[in-house]
């Protein structure tokens, strides 16, 4: 599948390399976003289409990251010779959004270590966003294209509370998920039905573990607006109301 892509992005490079006029420069500036919407669209096949739970997930999700990986190609492409620093961010957010959803597919403790290899590769590329982020923030002023969002920096935090917190550290999912809803307390990821309330939940769940039940029943309030007492929590209430929020009460 990837030489399929690879042979297509070449024939695509050379079918624009007569490419003089200022209206074409402009558009080829843009055939990067194609592939990202290709990739997007292969993963919200399995998260928001309804598709039946089964192997094709995987067709989907390998399909997702070609698009990514050939997007990053992409954006290499249309902005090195402008020397111009591109929104490499999209692609790596894609690649570590599909890393972390198609991890979940192993989750058979015979085929742990490609569970485990997704996972890692999938903060790699967080971390890889949150640089490309960070160059493009402090460069704004050479390509007032690209004006990075809250909305950016959150989607990128929100993968890497969910990264640290499934490899057990509490802590920096924590900080991390804390960044996220101080930036964007409204947070929404457009693909697939997670919001703030997911990300308190999470945050709720590491405090039940770690026994600070008052901090996991402040959490839990904000994630389904569960009537926990913080000042005098109650056990059976407070793992009730994580329970209504794991069955979609």
């Amino acid at each position: 599948m990837k030489k399929l892509f690879s042979f297509i992005f070449i024939m695509f490079m050379i079918s624009c390399s007569d490419i003089v006029s200022d209206y074409q420069e402009e558009e080829q500036i843009l055939d990067y976003q194609e592939y990202i919407y290709q990739g997007w669209n292969a993963f919200e096949t399995v998260n928001l289409n309804e598709l039946e739970q089964d192997s094709t997930n995987a067709y989907y999700y390998e399909l997702a990251l070609d698009m990514f990986e050939v997007s990053v190609q992409a954006i290499d492409y249309e902005f090195s010779d402008q020397n111009l620093i591109g929104p490499h961010y999209q692609s790596y957010n894609g690649i570590g959004w599909t890393q972390l959803y198609y991890s979940s597919e192993f989750l058979d403790p015979s085929v742990h270590y490609k569970r485990d290899s997704l996972r890692q590769e999938s903060k790699v590329y967080f971390d890889k966003s949150l640089i490309s982020i960070s160059n493009i923030d402090n460069l704004q002023t050479q390509n007032e294209n690209f004006i990075i969002t809250s909305k950016d920096r959150c989607d990128t935090y929100s993968g890497l509370s969910y990264i640290y917190y499934y490899n057990g550290l509490n802590d920096s999912s924590l900080i991390c998920s804390e960044k996220l809803l101080n930036e964007c307390p409204a947070y929404h990821f457009n693909h697939d039905e997670l919001d703030f309330r997911n990300i308190h939940y999470l945050r709720g769940k590491i405090y039940l573990f770690e026994d600070n039940y008052s901090q996991a029943c402040i959490e839990i309030n904000q994630a389904n607006n569960c009537q926990c007492d913080s000042g005098n929590v109650d056990i059976d209430i407070l793992l009730d109301c994580f329970d209504q929020f794991s069955n979609g009460e």
